[in-house]
């Protein structure tokens, strides 16, 4: 199972690369161009325990609840509009950062929009279009999901996985910070560049409406199928199918 785990977490390094991955950089950029320090934190968290709770739980909540994966998938859409039109329109902002005053009375720590709490919601917003962009190991646990069987050994893997995904995530979004506060021009400017990345964030969340980016994952696996093969290698080799054979086993293996 630690083999597993080893494999799962440098996968969701991997992953970062992955073709499905690229419309959401739009998203992840904008987070850099507005928020404080605390911002990156807040996504990363929201990011690790929507990932992991989806992966595990959402065949489950689509059973007990009869909302289609999609209706949830729409309402993590809906959420990133509205974060989006927040940097460039200054009453929606007001609105929000309003409904943040109102239930940080039952927190301990209250953040506005910019800083940890606004992070969260944006990161558990990730956490949810990032699960169909998972390798062999994670699809593997997801199966068992499925099954309703969730394990400490899937819930071990699901999460190492999304914290190594969401490491290169926290190391873009402080990197587009400190650029904007070191580089002159981008300081001179940033008011517009977050304006700029405002908008990317509204069309691309339009655009996964409308679900572009499973075509643009579709098209691009088509044009470079060896691209998608040399990332998933890495889950590919016979350690790792060792341990899946363990940790899934075979029909004839449970009868």
């Amino acid at each position: 199972m630690l083999i597993l785990v080893l494999f799962a977490f440098i996968g969701g390094i991997i992953t970062v690369l992955s073709p499905c991955i690229l419309p959401l950089l739009p998203i992840i950029l904008t987070s850099s161009a507005a928020g404080d320090k605390k911002r990156p934190l807040g996504i990363v968290t929201g990011f690790i325990a929507s990932f992991t709770f989806f992966t595990l739980f959402l065949s489950a909540i689509v059973q007990a609840t009869g909302i289609p994966a999609n209706s949830l998938r729409n309402i993590s859409v809906v959420i990133l509009i509205i974060f989006g039109l927040t940097l460039i329109v200054p009453p929606i902002q007001e609105q929000i950062e309003k409904l943040f005053t109102y239930f940080s009375r039952f927190a301990p720590n209250s953040q506005n929009i910019t800083g940890f709490g606004g992070g969260l919601i944006i990161g558990a917003s990730l956490g949810l279009l990032w699960t169909p962009c998972v390798g062999p190991i994670l699809a593997s646990v997801i199966s068992l999901a499925i099954s309703d069987e969730v394990t400490g050994s899937a819930l071990a893997i699901t999460l190492a996985y999304s914290i190594g995904t969401s490491l290169p995530m926290f190391l873009i979004i402080r990197g587009g910070q400190k650029a904007l506060q070191k580089v002159p021009w981008l300081v001179r400017n940033s008011g517009r560049i977050q304006k700029i990345f405002s908008v990317l964030m509204i069309l691309t969340a339009f655009a996964i409406y409308a679900n572009i980016d499973r075509k643009f994952q579709t098209w691009f696996l088509n044009t470079f199928p060896h691209y998608g093969a040399g990332l998933t290698s890495l889950e590919d080799n016979q350690f790792v199918q060792n341990a899946l054979e363990s940790f899934h086993p075979t029909d004839d293996e449970q009868q």
